[in-house]
């Protein structure tokens, strides 16, 4: 593996910041004006912002634009009239996986966090005005919020890999990708069943022990299936991207 330069992985973080800060600031105007508005309505009636109403809007904006955000970092890499400036940068494919990964990854749901708990807490100080309603600390870190994080974290590399491998249709082609690897681990748990329940045809019957099987089946009782998405997955796929950016400077 390559040695990085924490320098240089600054520089391209950086780089990708001001190259792209036309679009952050009027994609972060437009979900902060969605957040404001969502948050004085939920304001009415109980006077209070409950957790599961704030983190509802912010886990569809959150995921939403945290998946556009991943691919609008390697939009210049498929540019045919600039990807020679962008190959040109004096740094090596794993400082730039790094960089990429830890700018829409890491950095990405510590500032779009704050950046929502920031807009949140305004329109309650904006309502907190009137009597009826109390200064309160918006209830944004909830169990259901680091659920979030924590399925982003994991399946985010995922996307940017997608960002990295297709030149066309990227957004599209990952999804389907994605979906076929859901339905492959949907038809790994249903082999489960199978074994479990002794053949096909008892798995849509209505013995108990048939439905009991079922579920155990989804729960995925080895633990291989959580181990390779929450360990192995994450990391696989920045490998991967890592050795298809390689391939792409040759």
């Amino acid at each position: 593996m390559q040695k990085f330069n924490a320098k240089k992985i600054g520089n391209l973080i950086y780089r990708n910041v001001v190259l792209l800060k036309g679009g952050i600031i009027t994609t972060l105007l437009v979900a902060g004006g969605l957040l404001l508005v969502g948050s004085l309505l939920s304001l009415r009636g109980d006077h209070v912002v409950k957790s599961s109403e704030f983190i509802g809007m912010f886990s569809l904006l959150f995921l939403l634009l945290g998946v556009l955000f991943t691919f609008a970092i390697f939009k210049e890499m498929h540019n045919k009239k600039v990807n020679h400036f962008y190959f040109l940068l004096p740094a090596s494919s794993f400082e730039r996986i790094i960089a990429s990964w830890l700018l829409s990854n890491v950095i990405y749901i510590i500032v779009f966090t704050l950046f929502a708990f920031i807009i949140g807490q305004l329109a309650i100080i904006i309502c907190s005005v009137f009597p009826s309603t109390d200064m309160h600390v918006l209830p944004i870190f909830s169990e259901t919020y680091w659920q979030l994080i924590k399925f982003y974290f994991f399946v985010q590399p995922a996307f940017l890999l997608g960002a990295v491998t297709f030149a066309k249709n990227r957004i599209g082609k990952t999804l389907l990708v994605v979906l076929i690897i859901v339905f492959c681990i949907f038809m790994y748990n249903l082999i489960l069943c199978f074994m479990f329940t002794g053949g096909a045809f008892d798995v849509f019957t209505s013995d108990p022990f048939s439905t009991d099987a079922f579920s155990l089946a989804q729960e995925d009782l080895s633990g291989v299936g959580a181990l390779l998405f929450s360990i192995v997955l994450g990391p696989m796929m920045l490998l991967v991207a890592y050795f298809k950016i390689t391939e792409k400077e040759v």
